[in-house]
């Protein structure tokens, strides 16, 4: 029997599936609008385009989801009434949080309000301490009263974080006995079960959100099943991504759905170190422009980096492009900085006569102005229609029909007439802005974390990605950028080809010396098992699970970590200096300085282990020579900022053949992007279909 496997990421636009057929490397796809209202309809949309091809779904074993579910839940303060038991001292912890600035010359940030509301969180009398000694004993007496004013106020969860639980768990443990005996229907999070580490607002924050998103996630992983059920007579698997960029099981993720909050654009970047593997590209800068955001993240030798904590909450981008308030929640999680500029994003003149493009998006309902569904403010979209970059005739394979005049009357009445500008001079000003706003994201992700962006690829991606990727390497000197075959459905291939993964973590407050080595090799041996039973019950066999292994250190007296990678048993002492030496090196990295001879400190032993999925295997493209003449489509207007308009040859990238070459200006049309070849650039049809785009500016480090 054929075996198939279904990705399906759902975006704040499009709702973007895979299907990979595992014994013939053949690919089929389907995008729809999202269903905001209910995301689990675009999700069904697509099972039911597959089940009803003549191939049928027969053999689906697999479906790995992305999902935004719980980001939005957040976002859109839709979440579960909930309440939060701590101890007596710490109610207000969520209201204080960190006296941090979280802009340095801006006074207006407003915090988010506290997801449990204050007449919800409760004081219990106990006390531990950071050694994990008990220094008052838990009053249960005073845990059933919490559990009496939950139940009249009918909350639908209960977040739990006692003082100092990361070192004993053992009062939250008894306060989860008793509130399952008097609240059997109520949603649990332990602080203790779900994030054990030291820091008391970022362990908080992180228990109420998952207190906070765990009800509604719960019901949408079950309606969802429940569907799948419905369709299909042998469901598959379900399985969710991880922010961190692996699956986990439905079933798992349902007890920790704060892993999911970055489902999606870890996907996105997953694929790029995939393709980056078969391309021997291992220094790249993923790069996903969709219709509500841009994403950017760091792939250096074939590894993204990976970091222990989000920021989520109301204002999800600042003066440079990234998050300046919110909620932490530690969660391991691929680190991505996003702004608000995607296809959707809207443009308007502010009172100030100033082009302003974002954080307002069409989304999918009623979308761009020319979707002709009710839209009249104009988007990145409209200007990219109306500057002739994407072709009313290929705009998702012909299903979808854009009306160009539409797009034109939006920018002229709205930014053109208001700026003085004609149609197509307003059109490039919105796109002078919103490239501004992510070549701007894309130097935080590489300048500012120390690393050239001339010495990385940029795979784009996404449906808008591959429109804007040469304006952005043109000006941040990037010689080469590569798109992948399927831009439009690339995270949606991320999750396809993903491992399952899970992470596991702990305090210990270690002086990183030769005595040390026995605390330290013991904690690594707890979380290593951990890590596997959780595998096992997965399904995964000892021979398919890897273990990576890591130690979060700091200088002594500083007040964050850095997470480094232990290689070997750390048997002797050799080994740790060779630990201490990568640590120097990261530091001297990330922060400009080192001193080797300062003394260092362990604060958390993490473990981070993969489920080895079997890796799908791409069918390849045969040869056509350099000409790409039978792809060939016709020529179009195209307005170009350094050459104005001009007749530019239009290509169908499915009829191109690997050798093909493109000489720019040139536009490629396909069912799920466009991809604009600039005035001087060249590109090259690789085995897979990808295309790799020379910008003429040098050779790549």
């Amino acid at each position: 029997m054929t075996r198939l496997r279904l990705g399906v990421d759902v975006g704040g636009t499009f709702t973007d599936h895979i299907l990979f057929d595992e014994d013939s490397g053949r690919i089929f796809t389907f995008k729809t609008p999202s269903t905001p209202e209910d995301p689990s309809r675009s999700v069904m949309a697509g099972v039911k385009h597959f089940g009803a091809a003549p191939r049928g779904l027969s053999g689906l074993w697999l479906m790995a989801h992305g999902t935004t579910v719980n980001t939005n839940t957040v976002l859109s303060r839709t979440g579960a009434k909930i309440g939060l038991v701590t101890t007596k001292g710490f109610r207000d912890v969520l209201a204080i949080g960190r006296q941090t600035r979280p802009h340095f010359y801006r006074w207006d940030v407003d915090r988010p309000e506290p997801l449990a509301p204050r007449h919800l969180r409760l004081e219990v009398a106990e006390r531990v301490d950071n050694r994990g000694e008990v220094v008052l004993p838990l009053c249960e007496e005073d845990v059933r009263r919490c559990a009496e004013v939950f139940r009249v106020q009918a909350v639908e969860a209960v977040a739990v974080c006692l003082l100092n639980s990361y070192a004993n768990a053992d009062h939250e443990s008894r306060v989860k006995e008793i509130l399952e005996e008097t609240l059997p229907d109520v949603y649990l999070a332990i602080s203790s079960e779900l994030s054990p580490e030291f820091r008391e607002f970022e362990r908080s924050s992180t228990v109420a959100t998952v207190a906070y998103i765990g009800p509604s996630f719960q019901r949408y992983v079950d309606e969802l099943q429940r569907s799948l059920s419905n369709e299909l007579k042998a469901p598959p698997q379900l399985y969710i991504m991880q922010s961190s960029g692996g699956m986990a099981s439905a079933e798992v993720e349902m007890r920790r759905p704060h892993y999911t909050l970055e489902s999606g654009p870890a996907a996105g970047v997953l694929a790029s170190v995939d393709l980056g593997q078969h391309l021997d590209m291992s220094n790249i800068i993923s790069f996903d422009m969709g219709g509500t955001t841009a994403k950017a993240s760091l792939i250096q030798g074939g590894k993204p980096s990976i970091v222990s904590m989000l920021e989520i909450g109301k204002d999800a981008t600042g003066f440079y492009g990234i998050r300046i308030t919110g909620m932490p929640v530690r969660t391991p999680s691929i680190d991505l900085v996003e702004c608000s500029a995607g296809g959707g994003s809207i443009a308007q003149v502010d009172v100030a006569g100033l082009l302003k493009v974002g954080p307002a998006s069409a989304g999918a309902d009623p979308g761009p102005a020319c979707y002709g569904a009710g839209g009249t403010e104009p988007t990145v979209t409209d200007a990219n229609v109306v500057l002739g970059r994407i072709s009313p005739d290929f705009f998702l394979g012909g299903r979808m029909k854009i009306q160009p005049e539409l797009a034109q009357r939006a920018i002229e009445e709205k930014i053109g007439g208001p700026l003085g500008m004609s149609a197509s001079e307003a059109a490039q000003g919105i796109l002078d802005v919103v490239n501004a706003n992510m070549v701007r994201i894309l130097r935080v992700v590489s300048v500012s974390r120390g690393f050239d962006p001339r010495r990385f690829v940029l795979m784009a991606h996404g449906g808008a990605g591959p429109l804007h990727a040469g304006d952005l390497a043109e000006e941040l000197g990037v010689e080469r950028i590569v798109v992948p075959p399927d831009p439009g459905l690339f995270s949606a291939m991320g999750l396809v080809i993903s491992d399952v993964q899970t992470v596991a973590s702990t305090t210990r407050f270690l002086p990183a010396d030769a005595a040390s080595l026995p605390a330290i090799r013991e904690s690594l041996a707890a979380q290593t098992e951990q890590c596997n039973e959780t595998l096992s019950e997965e399904g995964f066999t000892p021979e398919n699970q890897v273990v990576e292994r890591f130690l979060e250190m700091r200088y002594v007296r500083q007040n964050f970590e850095l997470e480094v990678p232990v290689n070997g048993d750390l048997q002797s002492k050799a080994e740790l200096d060779g630990v201490l030496k990568a640590f120097h090196n990261m530091h001297l990295q990330s922060y400009g300085h080192s001193d080797p001879n300062a003394p260092v400190e362990v604060v958390n032993v993490k473990c981070r282990a993969s489920g080895l999925v079997p890796k799908p295997q791409r069918a390849q493209l045969p040869s056509g020579g350099p000409n790409p003449s039978d792809a060939f489509i016709g020529r179009r207007r195209v307005f170009f900022k350094s050459s104005g308009w001009l007749e530019c040859p239009h290509y169908d990238r499915v009829k191109l053949l690997r050798d093909n070459v493109i000489r720019g200006p040139a536009m490629v049309c396909q069912f799920d992007s466009s991809v604009t070849i600039l005035p001087g650039h060249m590109a090259t049809v690789g085995s897979m279909g990808e295309l790799v785009i020379d910008t003429g500016k040098g050779d790549v480090i």
